[in-house]
């Protein structure tokens, strides 16, 4: 029997094209719709071509999603990452600060559940006060995680948060929010805790311009930012490290000589290539990544 070898390999990525196209999972943060900021314009996908990949800013986000892409069975942890992509909170980076993550969490074992979520006009008013309510998504995000732990085969001690930029400040935002849940809530979801097991923090900025109050018992963090980052001021990455050791928190910093902001998951040069790495051994001392 002859069988073409050409023939079988197509065959091969198509079922696995397929195969990883169902693994993917995407549903409304609301299922009745999210309150507050609604737009009229449509939402709008720009690939900016930045990276010399596919690299989406998404705008005029109405509807807040979060789409899991579950680690590889063989390789699973059992722990999750809630991935909260940058974008100025008028633009949602999709896919070097959501996507790309999410395939590099994968593949250390981790599941990821990327959050689109609600954004400001482009051409709008940016302030603290009309970025705060956004912030509920990543709460919301958070509660829906734990709610689905055992659907998808999730540890619910183990659900952390991976935020860049202003991804990094809606994760600060979410040690001041954090809660058990509210027992009496008519919505299920809102029963369930919101808290983070462990945070890293990618070019971030300040909630409000203010540092969250810290404790001993605010989860490990870890820091990751370059010393000439032109957009968000790098000594705040050093004031929030020192802010958790005089709380008696768990942190670690690496900041680099060079990166600029918005270097994501693959930088191109220089020693900050190397984030990654540092981020997969802090996990690794915390059991994050043990199967």
């Amino acid at each position: 029997m002859k069988i073409c070898l050409s023939s079988l390999f197509a065959s091969l990525i198509f079922l696995s094209s397929t195969c990883s196209a169902q693994a993917e999972i995407e549903i409304p943060l609301w299922q009745n719709g999210a309150p507050g900021l609604q737009h009229e314009h449509a939402e709008t996908a720009e690939d900016r071509h930045e990276t010399g990949r596919l690299d989406r800013y998404i705008s005029y986000v109405s509807k807040p999603t979060l789409t899991i892409y579950p680690a590889p069975a063989d390789k699973a942890t059992g722990t999750a990452v809630l991935v909260i992509p940058g974008g100025g909170f008028r633009y949602v980076c999709i896919d070097k600060e959501g996507i790309e993550a999410a395939h590099w969490l994968n593949a250390q074992g981790i599941t990821a559940a990327v959050l689109k979520y609600r954004t400001l006009a482009p051409d709008g008013d940016r302030n603290w006060k009309s970025i705060l309510p956004l912030t509920a998504d990543t709460s919301r995000a958070m509660r829906v995680l734990r709610q689905h732990a055992s659907d998808w085969k999730i540890d619910s001690k183990k659900i952390g948060v991976l935020g860049f930029s202003a991804g990094g400040i809606m994760a600060l935002q979410l040690l001041t929010d954090q809660n058990d849940g509210d027992s009496s809530a008519t919505d299920t979801v809102e029963q369930i805790s919101n808290r983070a097991d462990f945070i890293a923090l990618v070019y971030t900025g300040l909630p409000g311009n203010k540092i969250p109050k810290m404790s001993k018992n605010t989860p490990p963090v870890f820091i990751v930012h370059a010393s000439d980052d032109p957009k968000a001021v790098p000594v705040v990455a050093a004031k929030i490290y020192q802010q958790l050791l005089e709380a008696g928190a768990p942190a670690e910093l690496h900041a680099f000589r060079r990166g600029d902001h918005g270097f994501g998951m693959t930088p191109t040069s220089g020693s900050v290539r190397n984030w990654t790495s540092l981020y997969a051994d802090w996990m690794r001392e915390l059991k994050l990544l043990d199967k």
